[in-house]
């Protein structure tokens, strides 16, 4: 469970205790109430009515609201929306503002076919007006390179991706989206990619068992980086000493 996991259920919590509380409130007044603070939205009737017996299941359910909505706002709508769509309700949750990530830079596919034509992330370079002049090498030192080999993706597989933090790697991801970047960590439960934002370069964590499929930007016909065996000891010639009491 990730720390979005987490504020989504406590945050779902708090909603849910702040609304029992309004309702046993309610009840203790009069039966009538409670029985009319059963109907969420007509509960707020009471709230403002009977605001020093409300307040505190209100105040909860505000901030339960709150965390709940700082989860979405990070990430945890696609939990949501995976979880709903295990059972058959096909829902897509649409929030009202534009988070970084949601956003498509003018730039950003430009810099996604450089970066995987260079195999790393571009680095922002400021100009500095003051900064000396380095004098160009002679044009007899520059060499014609010759034409790099053909890349493209390839399949990644498990036991390959601690030898390739660094490399340019997509994920397809469970729902059909797709997300590329910069491998740069690896956990027995996540994978975290750097990937361009608004300029900069921001690490995302994808976890496992989201991913339906892994590719790595590799040369044309490349062999996986699996790491090398284990050793296996071959078995001593020496003979057991077998002490025998007297």
């Amino acid at each position: 469970m990730t720390v979005l996991d987490g504020a989504l259920l406590a945050g779902s919590a708090l909603v849910l205790l702040g609304y029992l509380l309004v309702v046993r409130a309610g009840f203790r007044r009069e039966f009538i109430w409670g029985v009319i603070n059963l109907v969420p939205i007509v509960s707020l009737a009471f709230v403002l009515l009977h605001w020093r017996r409300a307040r505190t299941g209100f105040l909860v359910s505000v901030m339960g609201l709150l965390v709940l909505g700082g989860a979405l706002y990070g990430g945890a709508d696609r939990t949501v929306e995976q979880t709903l769509d295990r059972f058959g309700v096909g829902v897509e949750i649409q929030m009202p503002v534009t988070r970084p990530w949601d956003v498509e830079l003018p730039n950003q596919a430009l810099i996604r076919r450089i970066e995987e034509d260079i195999g790393q992330p571009l680095e922002i370079a400021e100009y500095d007006p003051f900064a000396p002049v380095q004098p160009l090498p002679p044009a007899s030192s520059f060499r014609l390179e010759a034409d790099p080999a053909p890349r493209a993706y390839r399949t990644a597989l498990p036991a390959e991706l601690s030898r390739l933090e660094g490399a340019r790697m997509r994920l397809v991801l469970g729902d059909g989206m797709v997300r590329e970047g910069n491998l740069i960590a690896t956990t027995p439960t996540s994978l975290y990619l750097q990937q361009v934002v608004m300029g900069g370069h921001v690490a995302f964590e994808y976890r496992r068992r989201d991913i339906q499929r892994m590719e790595v930007w590799d040369r044309v016909g490349a062999a996986p980086r699996l790491p090398p065996p284990a050793e296996v000891q071959p078995p001593s010639d020496e003979p057991d000493v077998v002490f025998e009491a007297d």
